[in-house]
């Protein structure tokens, strides 16, 4: 397309598309031929389509929208801590973010897992905790109409967001979001699944959550967690560690950071769940099925 056209076609102003087209084009995300500007196939699958394998352009959406609170850096450095309402934009960065989880875990892990693809095309009561606005839930309840679905989240308004998305799309009482806590998780044998997306790096009371995760499964239920993992590398410029490193860097402000492959594991022993079985999905991120 044009900058005219893009601008049209988007509702944006002109004079700024056309500038960000010649940046574009400049860093070479972009390609220009006869005044049309397109993006090439491999800048797609990286940074534009959602479902391909080798998408890690959330990633580059959470970072965009998390230096908007970059300034909080200044305070981390200086004091070693962050004043509250530093994170203004986590909850949307962490929403883009996730976006290439959702697709994992239905195209990746689904097929490696049969026995949990299975029990959720039977009908399981599913618990997601740390749901933010609900993105898996929504895409999975659509995806598995005999399940059942509660999202919990400590930000108010994620959890504000997730009820009126599912409102929109008529899931009705089958997929339902609560404002609350891991550590205060009192539900016991209530749930089938567990899912944990990219929830464990943020938490202090890391074995409390899991071993509240483990009383809220039934008998043989699966616990499932996605999270970046840090691993021993020779080449720490590679795409991935670059990723990695600018994103655990972040994280400081969230006063949290990446596990390694090794202490997730652990944490999971400690936890009480068996058969902790790991799966790269690519970009640094990993799925582990775990059992009770």
């Amino acid at each position: 397309m044009s900058p005219a056209g893009l601008a049209a076609e988007c509702g944006l102003y002109e004079p700024a598309v056309r500038a960000w087209c010649r940046a574009a084009f400049a860093l070479r995300v972009i390609e220009h031929n006869g005044g049309l500007y397109r993006v090439p196939n491999s800048t797609r699958r990286l940074l534009v389509s959602e479902d391909s394998n080798d998408y890690i352009g959330g990633q580059f959406s959470y970072l965009a929208l998390r230096s908007l609170d970059f300034g909080a850096f200044d305070e981390l450095f200086k004091k070693g801590r962050v004043a509250r309402g530093a994170a203004t934009h986590l909850a949307e960065a962490s929403g883009e973010a996730t976006k290439w989880d959702h697709t994992a875990f239905v195209r990746l892990v689904l097929p490696r897992f049969p026995r949990l693809g299975s029990l959720l095309a039977r009908g399981a009561r599913v618990l997601d905790l740390g749901c933010g606005a609900g993105g898996w839930d929504l895409r999975i309840a659509q995806r598995f109409p005999k399940s059942s679905f509660v999202g919990i989240d400590p930000d108010r308004r994620a959890v504000a967001r997730a009820r009126g998305t599912a409102t929109e799309l008529r899931l009705g009482a089958r997929v339902r979001f609560a404002q609350g806590r891991g550590e205060s998780l009192a539900y016991r044998e209530a749930f089938d699944v567990v899912y944990l997306g990219e929830v464990l790096y943020a938490l202090s009371a890391k074995r409390k959550v899991l071993s509240n995760c483990r009383r809220a499964l039934r008998a043989g239920g699966f616990l499932v967690v996605a999270e970046g993992l840090l691993e021993a590398q020779t080449n720490s410029r590679n795409p991935t560690n670059q990723l990695l490193s600018a994103m655990n860097l972040e994280y400081t402000l969230q006063g949290a950071g990446f596990l390694s492959k090794h202490e997730l594991r652990e944490l999971l022993q400690e936890g009480g769940l068996r058969g902790s079985q790991f799966f790269h999905a690519g970009g640094g991120l990993w799925f582990v099925v775990s059992r009770k």
